[in-house]
């Protein structure tokens, strides 16, 4: 009986079908485009990267870059880079909502099949020589955004799936696969339940076995200030607003802290001359209410968000805005 053939092979895998069935002419022309926007700093790392990959190295990489700094931006470039070859890019979030940014993302659990609940032995729901594996082992180069805000076990489950499915001579991390993290250890670091902040640190994926091997790489200039039509106030509000921002995540606002700190909201972030100010924050957002119903264009929706602290902060908005809205419910 004849051996089957790769070609044979990733035909009958639909998973290697979707993942190789990008337009390459419209990638190679987006590719050009896109290439010419990046920064000197984005270039560098979009260099190093596809460095990574042409030479077929392997290498762990964290992007490390506050918000508007252009991260997304460069997942997409280097997507089209590689996808207008023919070849595969995974492009996966911690969350659903950070996913739906990237072309073809996925949740990192969705894609990889991570377990709910990982622990320091966990393997990920995908046997060796599965469509599943055998797409993720033709795998180039893989992307997982906001990655501080998953649990270390998350990476070290599919840090021993890979090493079993790829077969890698040298046993490196991954495999040998180009993984390229990214996110800001400012911002959100697992979530678990019942845990204090030691606990909360050594379940982060910079206190994994991993780190040792991952090369961080800095994205510092806010491109949200350099958008054509903004005002020189509006630029103004912004830089202040992120100087802000980042001053809160590195513990320069208020007294000498050891973690825990109370800090003083900027007068003009606050609602103070309304006696409903969350009926104020959802008339800004999304406008007259009697006419909520009359919005027929989904990206309306998906482009607004009200964003809450607390689960019972979301019921409480969720309440009010369904009132809002006439109608049976």
């Amino acid at each position: 009986m004849p051996k089957p053939t790769r070609e044979n092979v990733d035909q009958s895998n639909r998973f290697i079908v979707d993942e190789t069935s990008y337009n390459s002419k419209v990638l190679t022309e987006q590719h050009g485009q896109w290439i010419k926007m990046l920064t000197n700093e984005q270039k560098r790392i979009y260099d190093e990267i596809i460095g990574a990959v042409s030479e077929k190295k392997g290498g762990i990489f964290f992007v490390y870059g506050f918000g508007g700094t252009g991260k997304t931006f460069m997942w997409k470039t280097l997507s089209a880079a590689i996808r207008s070859q023919g070849d595969i890019v995974l492009n996966v979030a911690s969350s659903g909502i950070a996913s739906l940014l990237l072309e073809g993302g996925r949740t990192a659990h969705s894609r990889f099949a991570i377990p709910i609940n990982p622990d320091d032995f966990t393997l990920c729901k995908m046997k060796s020589g599965s469509d599943l594996a055998n797409m993720v082992k033709e795998a180039k180069l893989i992307i997982w955004d906001e990655a501080p805000m998953m649990s270390k076990y998350c990476f070290e489950s599919l840090d021993r799936s890979l090493r079993d499915i790829v077969g890698d001579v040298e046993n490196r991390p991954f495999g040998g696969k180009v993984m390229v993290f990214g996110g800001d250890f400012r911002q959100v670091l697992p979530v678990i339940n019942g845990a204090g902040r030691s606990q909360i640190v050594l379940a982060a994926l910079n206190s994994s076995y991993l780190w040792e091997h991952c090369k961080v790489l800095k994205l510092t200039k806010n491109m949200r200030l350099t958008r054509n039509n903004l005002s020189e106030k509006e630029a103004n509000d912004i830089k202040e607003f992120s100087d802000w921002l980042l001053a809160v995540g590195d513990g320069r606002i208020g007294e000498p802290n050891d973690g825990e700190v109370l800090i003083d909201i900027p007068e003009e972030l606050l609602i103070t001359d309304a006696d409903e100010p969350m009926e104020v924050i959802s008339r800004e957002v999304y406008g007259d209410p009697n006419l909520l119903l009359e919005k027929d264009d989904p990206k309306f929706f998906q482009e607004r968000a009200i964003l809450c602290p607390t689960n019972d902060d979301v019921d409480m908005i969720n309440e009010l805005m369904l009132d809002k809205l006439s109608g049976k419910s």
